[in-house]
């Protein structure tokens, strides 16, 4: 088998997610995110390929987009300063490298771009469309990739960068150079996972390809929340009806409910497709359907108009409009600002929240 970063975190994180669609190759659902990111990419290398900005992201729509995306949004962030200002490198460069002595493990990649300069340092980018950012180091990806440059290329540090693109130039940008030590310990990582996912295989095909989960376990934790497979492990599902007593049950119940809440998704998702066709399916007094919500795109002056109107009518129309923290922040209204002319209103859900925005 070959092996990816991709695959083998997908192993990490969960065997049965691995075992589901690398061995059974069962298809996935796209999802916005992938989608997103796919269309983004591909617009990035053709642009520095030498296609006009307008038209790359137009081909590369056409080309990636299984799901409607935001052209306005694509653009934006192919015009990142961090991919404007790129010039010369390779672009989109595809390897395949053993990871073992012996050559039976093969690791396969895509570089977004890299160059190695006249004095024989390399520099890595690799550009991402997370809202979320997170530093090199965080994972293995970044140092796979620079332990495979400093093989073909000879250098032993690697200038690696990601540039996370929704973030303005100053604010995008994460570095950190490799070493040796760490792009061994990363391609260690890898030969270590992959390994042990061969030695399963082998045990399978020993079974006749049947096993009950020993070899390719279910893993519930964050990761479900983007598995199109969550559905099919949910039958060993164990919730029992008492209380939560310590801090491993709670990490054990938090994780099975994002599992099932995966789960459920995806099967709204199918109810959506059967109703789109068939309409309202009905369950008891009630029923699933599609119920039309409508709001109104005004545009700055227009709603001016409006406001000015209302007003002349005697009405206040401060009474009625809201404005959003997201809105105030694209303002750059700070809390300083805030506080001069009222008093914030904190009101807490529970939620599954990222580590830091939980701080």
């Amino acid at each position: 088998m070959i092996y990816s970063y991709s695959r083998l975190k997908r192993y990490a994180d969960c065997p049965a997610s691995f075992q589901y669609k690398y061995l059974y190759e069962m298809s996935e659902l796209p999802t916005e995110p992938l989608v997103l990111g796919k269309t983004v990419h591909t617009a990035i290398q053709l642009y520095l390929t030498g296609t006009k900005l307008q038209k790359a992201v137009d081909q590369a729509i056409l080309q990636e987009a299984e799901l409607p995306v935001d052209r306005d949004e694509v653009l934006r962030l192919v015009e990142h300063p961090m991919v404007r200002g790129i010039q010369g490198g390779q672009i989109e460069q595809r390897f395949l490298i053993p990871l073992d002595p012996e050559g039976v493990i093969q690791l396969q990649g895509y570089i977004d771009w890299y160059e190695q300069l006249p004095s024989g340092a390399v520099k890595l980018i690799d550009w991402k469309s997370n809202r979320q950012k997170y530093a090199p180091t965080e994972n293995h990806q970044l140092g796979l990739y620079s332990w495979y440059l400093s093989q073909v290329t000879g250098s032993t540090e690697i200038d690696a960068e990601l540039v996370f693109l929704r973030y303005p130039y100053a604010d995008s940008r994460q570095a950190y150079t490799y070493t040796s030590v760490k792009m061994e310990e990363a391609r260690r990582w890898a030969l270590a996972l992959a390994t042990e996912i061969e030695d399963k295989v082998a045990e399978l095909n020993l079974l006749g390809g049947g096993e009950d989960g020993h070899l390719f376990p279910a893993t519930p934790g964050k990761h479900c929340q983007t598995c199109s497979h969550a559905g099919l492990c949910i039958k060993s599902v164990q919730i029992k009806p008492v209380k939560i007593d310590d801090e491993v049950d709670a990490q054990r119940v938090a994780a099975e409910v994002i599992r099932l809440e995966s789960a459920a998704s995806e099967m709204k998702e199918h109810l959506k497709a059967w109703a789109k066709e068939h309409g309202a399916i009905a369950v008891g007094d009630s029923s699933f359907d599609f119920v039309p919500s409508v709001s109104w795109n005004i545009d700055a002056e227009k709603l001016y108009e409006l406001c000015s109107e209302l007003h002349d009518r005697g009405l206040d129309v401060f009474q009625y409009l809201t404005l959003t923290a997201a809105n105030l922040k694209k303002m750059g209204v700070t809390d300083a600002q805030l506080q001069l002319y009222g008093k914030p209103k904190t009101t807490k859900t529970f939620r599954l929240v990222k580590a830091k925005e939980a701080c």
